[in-house]
C-alpha cells in the first residue's frame, strides 16, 4: 500500500506532501535543499507527481533564513531522483546536508522546519529542467532570478535514460508548459536529442536569457 491510500485510510487528504530528509554527499558542505522524485530507466521509468509551486517555495524561504543567519550553507536544488516514484499527491523532498554534523545541528533542523511551515505556495508557470549537474545549478539560479518554477528536472547524467515517453510522463505530472535545456553541459547530439523531445510533447523551449527577460 502507497502512501497516498495510507494517508486515505485516514481520512487525510492533503494538497501537498513534504518529506524532510537528511542528505549525504562526499564533498561534506553544509547544504539546504529539495528534489522530486523519480527513477528513470530506457523504456520503463516512473516519476512521483511533483509540487513545483511548494519547492520553489521552500527554496526562497530556506535562502532566506541562510542570508539572516546560518552563513557558509549552500542552497540549492537537485535533479530528479530515488522513490517512492508512486505517489499522487504533488511532493517534494526538504533535505538537509551533507553529514552527520548538520544531520544533528538543532539550527538547521529548525531552519528547515520554519521554511516549510512558511511555504506561500504560488502558481507560476512551470517547466521542465534538462542538463547540468546533479545539483543543477543553472536551474536553481532561474528559480531565484525570475519567476517561474521547476517540475521534474534531469542532470547530463540522466540524458541518455530519457526516451519520450519520461519527457511526456515529466510533462504531464509537472503540469509543465516550457522546458529549460543548460545547453553548454550536453553535447550537440544530445542536445539535439533533446529539443526533438520536447517539440514533441508540444512544451515550447525558451534559454535562460529569455525566461528571465519574459518572466521577470
Amino acid at each position: 500500500m502507497g502512501l497516498d491510500e495510507r494517508l486515505a485510510e485516514k481520512d487525510l487528504h492533503p494538497e501537498m506532501i513534504i518529506l524532510p530528509c537528511r542528505h549525504e554527499a562526499k564533498a561534506a558542505l553544509p547544504w539546504f535543499g529539495g528534489h522530486f522524485t523519480g527513477i528513470l530507466e530506457a523504456g520503463d521509468s516512473h516519476l512521483s507527481a511533483p509540487a513545483p509551486a511548494g519547492l520553489r517555495s521552500f527554496l526562497h524561504n530556506i535562502s532566506a533564513i541562510v542570508s539572516r543567519s546560518m552563513p557558509g550553507y549552500i542552497v540549492s536544488l537537485e535533479a530528479t531522483h530515488h522513490g517512492p516514484v508512486d505517489l499522487k499527491t504533488p511532493s517534494f523532498f526538504a533535505e538537509i546536508g551533507s553529514t552527520k554534523e548538520q544531520w544533528i545541528d538543532d539550527k538547521a533542523g529548525e531552519a528547515v522546519a520554519r521554511a516549510i511551515l512558511a511555504l506561500e505556495p504560488v502558481e507560476l508557470p512551470v517547466f521542465l529542467g534538462f542538463g547540468g549537474g546533479h545539483y543543477v545549478q543553472r536551474q536553481t539560479e532561474l528559480i531565484f532570478n525570475s519567476r517561474i518554477a521547476f517540475g521534474h528536472m534531469f542532470s547530463s547524467y540522466q540524458v541518455p535514460d530519457l526516451d519520450l515517453e519520461a519527457v511526456d510522463l515529466a510533462r504531464e505530472s509537472s503540469n509543465a508548459t516550457y522546458a529549460y535545456i543548460d545547453r553548454k553541459s550536453l553535447r550537440s547530439a544530445e542536445r539535439k536529442r533533446l529539443e526533438g523531445m520536447i517539440e514533441e510533447t508540444g512544451l515550447s523551449l525558451l534559454k535562460a536569457q529569455e525566461i528571465r527577460t519574459r518572466f521577470s
